[in-house]
């Protein structure tokens, strides 16, 4: 019998699975076709993205590759089976599309569309931050997403909408040529998700390159059988080192304050230790990632051909500062790891496995030195949601090399997890 037989929903109801896990586990065991969720997706009502979100669904390839994967006979092993994925524009969907995106599609995620976003400093949408891929998924229209962050802008974007966004360490996923040359060191491509356990599947699947069979929903939920799937599940870290700075001298805004200490009170009632030690802040740190930022858009107006005549004129400053830095020699190989070793050891003088900072939500707060500073060092920084009754805010976790999962898994306990 045909899987698309097996759906009792109809393809315009608002019932049935709408996290990631739920509804991959829901296809692969045929619950749900991804036919059903392909139709689903695209009888969406044009007002529930807001205006300017630069929402981009193509219903052919959709459709078509829904098909596919219904007849593939691998789909009970598929980790994101039918899951639908935004992906942001400079991430190529195109053909077999970049690594990052043919990682999606092996382990059975539809790319649903793209999500314009801002180029050359000149945002194409009105939403906080200025990147779409955040607005689409806190409108619940697709369920993850993915882009690229090389200064904070898209954490504090999904700070500002309330979603977990997750920027692993350096090369834990593979970043797209023309992303690497724009952003010199500082970008990674950064998961979104309503829900930062959402995440922790995702990050399995692409990390791993394959989509290996995860765990029957029905049978096991933290353990899978050796070599097939993500295997245990991480624990929380134990102890934390707490700050309310954003910089070397600024401190977090009330609202960003606020979730900050509503997060301290929930993981010392989950019995983690915190303590409060300021990041190693430095003023020197502003230049070097601004440094790479300007070298890298003076590189990409240059692939692009051009005419930084024709830019607007802030975005025409940083290419001419961008080219006066490589005439002067370049950009120093041994910053981001001279960095990455000074955030390590601020962690273990305070004795703590991760930081928990404030997320600055929105525009004002990307590129600021307590969001950037880890986007340089190369670590991992995971922007999760805290519960708090009545309102939303969010905290950034922040961590040593290779502890994306346990920052996830910590973020679990802030959300009620």
């Amino acid at each position: 019998m045909s899987i698309l037989h097996l759906d009792e929903l109809s393809p315009t109801s608002g019932d049935g699975p709408s996290g990631v896990p739920e509804l991959a586990a829901a296809v692969r065991e045929g619950r749900l076709s991804a036919a059903t969720v392909a139709e689903r997706l695209l009888a969406t009502p044009d007002d529930t993205v807001p205006v300017g979100a630069g929402l981009v669904v193509d219903p052919g390839p959709l459709r078509a590759a829904a098909a596919a994967l219904d007849r593939r006979t691998d789909r009970f092993a598929l980790p994101l089976a039918g899951v639908p994925v935004v992906v942001e524009d400079g991430i190529s969907v195109a053909g077999r599309g970049d690594e990052i995106v043919r990682r999606l599609r092996a382990a059975g995620a539809l790319v649903a569309g793209r999500a314009r976003t801002a180029e050359h400093e000149v945002g194409l949408d009105a939403t906080p931050g200025g990147r779409a891929t955040a607005t689409v998924v806190a409108s619940g229209v697709v369920p993850l997403g993915i882009g690229v962050d090389g200064d904070g802008t898209l954490r504090c974007a999904a700070a500002a909408h309330g979603i977990a966004a997750l920027k692993p360490g350096r090369r834990v996923l593979p970043l797209p040529d023309a992303a690497e040359r724009r952003w010199c060191g500082l970008a990674e491509p950064t998961l979104l998700a309503g829900r930062a356990e959402d995440l922790t599947a995702v990050l399995d699947a692409l990390s791993r390159g394959t989509g290996g069979p995860p765990a029957p929903s029905s049978v096991l939920r933290l353990t899978t059988p050796a070599g097939t799937g993500p295997g245990p599940a991480a624990a929380p870290v134990s102890s934390l080192a707490a700050s309310l700075r954003t910089g070397r001298t600024r401190l977090a805004g009330p609202d960003s304050a606020s979730a900050v200490h509503a997060a301290i009170r929930i993981l010392q009632d989950a019995g983690l230790g915190l303590v409060a030690a300021d990041p190693p802040y430095r003023a020197v740190l502003v230049v070097h990632s601004a440094r790479r930022r300007q070298a890298g858009l003076a590189r990409r107006v240059e692939d692009l051909g051009l005419d930084p005549a024709e830019l607007p004129r802030s975005a025409r400053s940083l290419v001419r500062r961008g080219r006066r830095v490589r005439r002067l020699g370049g950009l120093r190989p041994a910053t981001p790891a001279s960095w990455r070793q000074r955030m390590v050891s601020w962690l273990d003088d305070a004795g703590a496995e991760a930081g928990l900072l404030p997320a600055p939500p929105g525009a004002s707060g990307a590129g600021s030195t307590g969001v950037a500073a880890w986007n340089l060092a190369g670590l991992p920084s995971l922007v999760a949601p805290v519960h708090r009754p009545g309102e939303h805010g969010c905290v950034q976790l922040v961590g040593r090399p290779g502890s994306e999962r346990r920052l996830l898994a910590t973020a679990a306990l802030l959300a009620g997890g």
